[in-house]
């Protein structure tokens, strides 16, 4: 049974100069189907979802893509299924039961599919992909082939590489392409090295989640991990690639082996890691595939982290361009890999020119929300961190996150990165998303088998803050999006955008991960730093500390490093800071470094050191007579004061004498409050002034207190009110 799968990326523009309309090298978008959303998007943004039909967002494991009869096929482990496109936007699924499943490998030969699961001996094969039928036509030898990947060459010789171990090497074998039999091996191909390799050693640090689900920790002893291997053969050398670490790492991560021959002797490029990206909204880069798109141009889908509800272990993905220059280096451009990008088959010399030149308009913008759960900050929805979310405290219908972004800026794309605090269940066995959807299309709603809502939002814009325009319209959404990326049909050009909830399904709050804005291609400026300093460090040479001289109204930084003055070909993403710790360096080779600056043309009006630790200031509150004892009783009620939510509640308060203080500290306001201030409606007493705030010698506002009636007892309201 096939069911169609609208996978979501936009179209954006060339460079850094031009304008939000696609450029004269890339296909124009479709028509705006009245929701304000591009038909036919030309781009994307890391990370992607599965979606299939109307069932939750799907895991995206150890991906495999190939093209085979002119059609892109994607392939995601534990699947009974995989998914085909002629274009990489539009796909179809496949259902397949005979397929293998499990941690998969596939490989074309004579014309045909042939595919395998990890320490499953069974082959199966088919020449017909779309029909979902598969048959078997052999048993490997051994079960104990880890991480498998069949792979062909082009004279139809047959070899499986597999490794999967913290101690055991990649391995090698030949087979016999009709019987599966071992024709020649194994050879060891290479073990891991972390000690000469920096992006393969673990740090406890870059722990996202564990993958021992809280059964013990890791220890220092610990060997990291080598897996996935992955063959790709380019101008007659031969890549084999690898995973280090793991998925619960930031520094999940790819590097690659050379070879003039499928069985080696291979030889490490020092021009590693091939992905690595530790820094931005998106994070990790490993366990996935290299692939030939119809221009012959090179990408690699990787495996990365997901994390979900507070808690959880996931997958999703993510693609980058990817290259081999003329010296035969492998590369791929990961700088502005969580921006929009162009499709593959859309640029020529993607790895180059694949940014659309759309800046991150909301990174750290000021914002205004209808309410806050407690530990989950408005600043929390701009800070670039998929670990951190916002929150409302209800998943009521007209929640809302509104971005002021302190001058009107043009709008290209959005990005809505959802999150589920409070929901019945966190998705498909504890695991987030994966790839595809958000184009909105009815395409995709056609294939729904039946009416599940999922979130259900509005996208409200306006240049004034008075006169509002909705851009995006989700109402009746019914694809589990957890990236919900959106390309405009048109740019917008607006001050404020509001994002309106309609419905969070599985009665989860109405929550956000990152509000992702992207847009003002002509504004902005970039700058190579001249001014810094890269130290390595001399007791391990995986390491280096750079600091660089900062620059004014920057949003950011790219810090690009490599071997060669010329192949710079690894990076780092800085928002908020100028240092960069770097700990993927390998041992051997001296590095090079660059630094250039980038900013939106926006001023950044919050303060986020501010902003994350607030006030710092925590307010008491308790009946007791004339005095109160210091540090409160058992029965004082406190709350800690934070820039961002405004107003905040003391409820149930009743007849008697009441004191409010900084807790540990002095008095703000003491006195009596009778049935006649705390029962009935309105507003008994107001704006009764606790203290100025300010600033060394500047008074920017002041906190106040009001008592509210209620029908049963009264609220003590505090507010921090600013001049401006």
């Amino acid at each position: 049974m096939k069911r169609t799968l609208s996978l979501t990326i936009l179209a954006g523009a060339l460079s850094l100069t031009c304008s939000c309309q696609p450029s004269t090298t890339a296909p124009k978008g479709g028509p705006d189907f009245g929701n304000g959303i591009s038909s036919a998007p030309y781009t994307f943004c890391n990370p992607l979802d599965i979606v299939i039909g109307n069932e939750r967002s799907y895991r995206g494991g150890e991906p495999v893509v190939l093209l085979y009869h002119d059609d892109y096929y994607l392939f995601v482990s534990h699947r009974k299924g995989y998914w085909y496109s002629s274009d990489f936007r539009d796909w179809t699924y496949v259902d397949a039961p005979a397929y293998p499943g499990g941690v998969v490998s596939v490989v074309i030969l004579n014309d045909k599919m042939y595919g395998c699961s990890m320490n499953n001996r069974n082959v199966f094969k088919t020449d017909d992909p779309k029909s979902g039928k598969w048959e078997k036509v052999g048993e490997l030898e051994s079960d104990r082939y880890g991480d498998a990947n069949m792979w062909a060459d082009d004279d139809g010789r047959l070899y499986l590489y597999y490794g999967w171990s913290q101690i055991m090497p990649f391995m090698v074998v030949e087979l016999d392409p009709t019987t599966f039999k071992v024709k020649r091996g194994p050879e060891i191909c290479f073990f891991g090295d972390y000690k000469n390799h920096g992006f393969e050693a673990r740090h406890n640090e870059d722990v996202i989640y564990s993958i021992f689900n809280g059964r013990r920790d890791y220890f220092p002893e610990e060997y990291p991990w080598i897996e996935g291997p992955w063959m790709t053969k380019h101008n007659g050398k031969y890549y084999l690639q690898y995973a280090a670490i793991g998925l619960e790492l930031l520094t999940y991560s790819h590097g690659v082996y050379v070879a003039d021959s499928p069985m080696g002797p291979f030889t490490y490029s020092e021009h590693n890691p091939l992905t690595y990206k530790t820094t931005g909204f998106q994070v990790g880069a490993g366990h996935g595939s290299t692939f030939h798109d119809k221009n012959g141009q090179l990408w690699t889908i990787c495996m990365i982290p997901a994390s979900y509800g507070g808690a959880g272990r996931g997958s999703e993905l993510a693609i980058y361009p990817t290259a081999v220059d003329k010296d035969g280096v492998m590369h791929s451009n990961v700088a502005f890999g969580d921006y929009p990008q162009y499709y593959p088959g859309v640029r020529k010399d993607a790895v180059d020119n694949n940014y659309t030149g759309w800046k991150l308009l909301s990174y750290m913008k000021k914002a205004e929300v209808s309410s806050t759960l407690e530990g989950s900050s408005a600043v929390n929805a701009v800070d670039e961190n998929f670990l951190t979310c916002w929150s409302a405290t209800t998943g009521n219908p007209g929640e809302y996150y509104q971005l002021d972004f302190g001058d009107v800026a043009e709008i290209c794309a959005i990005q809505l990165n959802w999150d589920h605090i409070g929901a019945r269940t966190q998705g498909r066995g504890g695991f987030g998303g994966g790839f595809g959807g958000g184009t909105g299309q009815p395409g995709a709603a056609a294939a729904v088998p039946s009416k599940v809502k999922y979130q259900c939002f509005k996208v409200d814009v306006s240049k004034d803050g008075k006169e509002w325009t909705t851009i995006i319209d989700k109402s009746e959404n019914y694809l589990d999006l957890h990236h919900d990326y959106n390309e405009l049909a048109k740019p917008v050009k607006a001050r404020y955008v509001k994002v309106i909830n309609v419905y969070t399904h599985d009665e989860a709050n109405f929550c956000i991960k990152d509000l992702r804005i992207f847009g003002n291609p002509k504004e902005g400026k970039s700058v190579k730093v001249k001014k810094f300093m890269a130290v390595r460090n001399p007791q391990d040479r995986r390491e280096a500390d750079l600091l660089w001289e900062p620059v004014k109204g920057a949003d950011g930084y790219i810090v690009r490093y490599g071997i060669e003055k010329n192949k710079l070909y690894n990076s780092h993403i800085v928002y908020g800071g100028n240092t960069l710790h770097i700990r993927s360096l390998n041992t051997a080779p001296e590095y090079f470094y660059e630094i250039e600056s980038f900013d939106s043309g926006l001023e950044s009006n919050l303060d986020p050191t501010e902003v994350v630790n607030g006030l710092g200031v925590e307010i008491e509150i308790d009946k007791a007579g004339n005095r109160m004892a210091y540090g409160g009783t058992s029965s004082t009620r406190r709350i800690m004061l934070k820039q961002g939510a405004e107003e905040y509640e003391f409820d149930g308060i009743d007849a008697g004498r009441w004191t409010v203080r900084h807790s540990y500290g002095p008095v703000l306001w003491s006195g009596e409050l009778t049935e006649a201030d705390l029962i009935g409606q309105g507003v008994s007493l107001s704006d009764i002034c606790l203290t100025e705030l300010g600033a060394g010698t500047k008074v920017t506002g002041k906190l106040t207190m009001r008592v509210e009636r209620g029908s049963s007892s009264g609220k003590i309201v505090l507010r921090m009110k600013y001049d401006d």
